[in-house]
């Protein structure tokens, strides 16, 4: 709770005259006139007027002793961020000579209606080299000043001294400021830093934070960028309570300029958002690189102005409760909001949120800064976000934030990740207003909230995992525009969801709530049950056949692999690949590429080392899950070694027993081997002339179950349905378990309990309880909610995934998206682009505006409303 501030002398000017008006009733009787006309009251009005402004200046008092506890705290503002771009140099003429570009070239933006040029500046030398046309160059927004003369040493503790280009940006380059003191030629530190000007030698010494727990012999000074202001060690008597001596000797807490020598900075002036210029703006050289041109190929970045007063003054309890040290999530959140090119930031332990985290670890998602003009009107698009993303700022917090973290945890930094979310809706307003004005405030309105920047509408911007729901869209329209009489027809459209063509799901058995699901290029993944849905992988010019978390050690003999995801997809030009990911699909690796088409994956464990086993269409292959790994066959049956297989699992007895079945192609039957998928230890087990197609493994207490479906391709007929067999026995004997089979071919298996569920051609998702005497398979309504081909036929179901009874939730998918049940008899469609409910999105994930759609109709164009 804030406490209130007091106000010192709180009369207004009508109490000032009111007194004063009493005062002459009572001590001069005979002053009868008071009105306004009277040169008393006249008089008397204009000193209450004075006094009134006196008291306002007293009350002002607590914000100024405000301000000056924080200057003893040493709180400070930021100072401004200089932008950045990356200028290509192109050479123009025939000459191919090499080409050096020094350090301080200058190139200046287009003229604008501003007459103040825009002048970026090279902070190091590059070179074109011979027979090279062109070469990139980093430049910054800002005026390099070079090596100047701040003051002369006085040798006594405490010295201040203050730079005449003041403020001192900041830039992404990590050397912008440097600090040196004169020392005598050839006696610098064996290394130290040092540089040299006008014949002079001088040695750089270290900014810090503050003096504490520095040596008399440590070199460093205080920086306030803002003022310019430099501030070397005090002298501070820091004797023990009993009268002991004092505890740094009796000069200055650290080392302080020695008198006669000087003191020269480096850095840079200028900076600010006037920098954030366009793409190709950058194209006048201010000096001579005879046979050049240059451009800017994309915006320049990275510009901030000067913190404004008010910004610092909230900040300021904050700055003094992280003391400097990232102990709580809000001091790492500070700590990262104090580099120029972040505007938001949020800290949370990584095991709380991630399986795969270990203990100690700690994650701050960055959102970067963007000035106001490049989203007019709030308007804040996910590339602009993108494009202000700078990897320097992003490094640098890292690494300040892992030099301030506690003993035992570690730090990481990374870029916010953002869903887009349009908004499409029907607004009625009153007659007499103006319908072109109440769309573009509601745009405005809808913009400036809805977005991960603070704006005056949402100061501190849209939560970090907060759900957009139908009810504030409402209530934000309705309550916040005064014309406008209801709202109707309220839908969300995201630009990317699952729904359609889709090959594959599979649930995570490490992470609670959290699916995948294959469509297209991309591999979605879900974080909430599959209420909502965001990409996780993005694999160009592939198709996503199969992913495959890895198993859950439900039994001894599987290794954990929390966060591990395969997916195999299949290359537009033939051939397939293999992607691993170790961290719930944040990043991926390369794991194998083969010429042949992949149809499964298994993760198989033997001796301690992991791997993954492929089944293609001219053989299975083992791929380590080490790196460079060079994928090995696996011969099946010695009479063909090109036999393809449809299917591959990998299953664990009991006692921790390891075995591969594999399931050929054309009709050759299973393959099984009980010595964990070894070469030569797969033996035909049987199922010849049947077209399995799918092999899935139940655990049904003790005993381990293999599963496999059939194909049928004769659409007429209802298909063979599906086979089971006991693993780990001294003989393997197949069940058939056709009875109450329809829909032709099996595409999929998922077990929930006792409880088996099948993807079918045509007849939807069938279910079949696994203990009961006599099994048979169910169907389920043609009114179930699962997209029909015609009036008695399901479009086909290609995958099928479920979760234990426990959770109750089964997920089916196919040309037409992804559908949930939690009883696999009733569906809903779970990930479609357009809702009218809600846009979930994942706890570390930001949601920002889209393309919105408002329709705005007077009263009398509907209908007689």
């Amino acid at each position: 709770m804030t406490l209130p501030v007091p106000h010192l002398d709180d009369r207004t000017f009508l109490d000032l005259v009111t007194e004063a008006r009493e005062r002459i009733r009572q001590s001069c009787p005979g002053w009868t006139d008071l009105s306004a006309h009277d040169p008393g009251v006249a008089l008397l009005e204009a000193f209450a007027h004075l006094t009134e402004v006196m008291i306002y200046r007293l009350n002002q008092l607590p914000e100024k002793a405000y301000v000056s506890f924080l200057n003893l705290l040493g709180v400070t503002r930021h100072p401004p961020a200089a932008a950045w771009a990356d200028v290509r140099f192109t050479r123009t003429g025939p000459d191919d000579a090499p080409l050096r570009i020094p350090a301080g070239t200058r190139v200046a933006a287009a003229r604008g209606a501003d007459p103040r040029p825009v002048v970026f500046v090279t902070c190091e030398p590059a070179l074109l080299a011979a027979g090279q046309r062109e070469v990139t160059v980093r430049m910054h927004h800002c005026e390099p000043v070079e090596a100047e003369l701040l003051g002369v040493g006085t040798g006594q503790p405490g010295q201040v001294l203050r730079a005449g280009r003041a403020p001192l940006a900041r830039t992404a380059e990590p050397l912008d400021l440097l600090l040196g003191v004169e020392v005598p030629t050839g006696s610098v530190e064996l290394g130290a830093a040092a540089r040299e000007h006008d014949g002079r030698t001088f040695e750089i010494w270290r900014a810090v934070d503050s003096f504490a727990g520095l040596s008399p012999q440590d070199k460093a000074y205080l920086v306030d960028r803002c003022s310019g202001t430099v501030t070397f060690a005090p002298a501070l008597d820091l004797r023990a309570a009993d009268g002991g001596t004092l505890t740094f000797g009796d000069g200055a807490v650290a080392a302080v300029p020695p008198a006669g020598r000087q003191v020269r900075l480096w850095y840079r002036a200028g900076g600010g958002p006037a920098g954030n210029v366009a793409a190709g703006t950058l194209t006048s050289l201010r000096d001579p690189l005879p046979g050049v041109k240059v451009v800017n190929p994309l915006p320049a970045a990275g510009g901030r102005e000067l913190e404004a007063m008010e910004s610092v003054l909230l900040r300021g309890p904050y700055a003094f409760f992280a003391q400097q040290r990232a102990v709580t999530a809000r001091d790492f959140e500070v700590l990262a909001t104090a580099a120029g090119g972040v505007s938001r930031a949020r800290a949370f332990t990584r095991a709380a949120v991630y399986s795969f985290a270990r203990p100690g670890e700690v994650e701050v998602v960055l959102v970067p800064y963007v000035p106001d003009g490049a989203r007019p009107g709030g308007q804040l698009p996910v590339a602009v976000l993108r494009d202000h993303e700078v990897e320097e700022v992003r490094l640098r917090v890292e690494a300040d934030l892992e030099r301030r973290r506690s003993l035992g945890t570690t730090c990481r930094a990374s870029w916010a990740r953002y869903k887009a979310v349009s908004i499409r809706a029907r607004v009625v307003v009153r007659r007499e207003e103006d319908v072109d004005a109440v769309r573009r405030r509601i745009h405005d309105r809808l913009h400036q909230t809805l977005t991960p920047l603070p704006t005056t509408l949402n100061p501190t911007g849209w939560a970090f995992g907060e759900p957009l729901r139908a009810s504030n869209v409402y209530r934000l329209l309705e309550h916040a525009e005064p014309g406008v009489r209801y709202v109707e027809s309220v839908r969300f459209e995201v630009d990317e969801a699952p729904d359609n063509q889709v090959r594959t799901l599979a649930a995570d058995q490490y992470q609670p709530r959290t699916w995948y699901a294959g469509s297209g290029a991309v591999l979605f993944r879900s974080t909430n049950a599959g209420a909502g849905w965001e990409p996780a992988g993005r694999f160009d010019g592939e198709t996503v056949q199969r992913v495959v978390p890895a198993p859950a050690p439900v039994r001894p003999g599987i290794v954990p692999r929390a966060g591990s995801v395969a997916v195999a997809t299949v290359r537009a030009g033939g051939g397939s690949r293999v992607h691993l990911s170790t961290d719930l699909g944040e990043t991926w690796s390369l794991l194998a590429d083969l010429d042949s088409r992949v149809g499964d994956l298994a993760w198989i464990d033997r001796d301690g080392a992991g791997a993954l086993l492929v089944a293609t269409d001219t053989g299975l292959y083992e791929v380590s899950l080490l790196p460079d790994a060079v994928p090995l066959q696996i011969l099946v049956d010695p009479a063909d070694a090109d036999r393809g297989f449809y299917a591959v699992r990998s299953f664990v007895s009991e006692r921790g027993a390891a075995g591969v079945a594999v399931a050929a192609q054309a009709g050759f039957g299973v393959y099984l081997s009980h010595n964990a998928g070894r070469p030569g230890s797969f033996s035909h087990v049987g199922l010849a002339n049947v077209d399995n197609r799918v092999l899935a493994v139940q655990y049904d207490g003790p005993a381990t179950l293999l599963w496999s479906g059939a194909g049928e391709p004769d659409p007429k007929r209802p298909g063979q349905g599906c086979f089971r067999t006991r693993l780990f026995e001294s003989d393997v004997k197949w069940q058939a378990l056709s009875a109450g089979w329809l829909g032709g071919t099996c595409r999929d298996l998922a077990f929930s309990g006792s409880l088996a569920l099948a993807a079918t051609q045509s007849g939807g998702v069938l279910r079949l309880d696994t203990l009961a005497a006599q099994p048979q398979w169910t169907s389920v309504s043609v009114n179930c909610g699962l997209p029909l081909r015609d009036r008695t036929r399901f479009m086909p179901v290609d995958a099928v995934a479920a979760t234990g009874a426990a959770e109750r939730l089964v997920l089916a998918g196919g040309e037409r998206g992804v559908h949930r049940s939690e009883d696999a008899v009733e569906w809903s469609a779970s990930a479609n682009q357009s809702t009218a409910d809600v846009v979930t999105v994942p706890d570390t994930w930001l949601l920002c505006s889209g393309e919105h759609d408002i329709e705005v109709v007077r009263q009398d164009a509907t209908s007689g409303h």
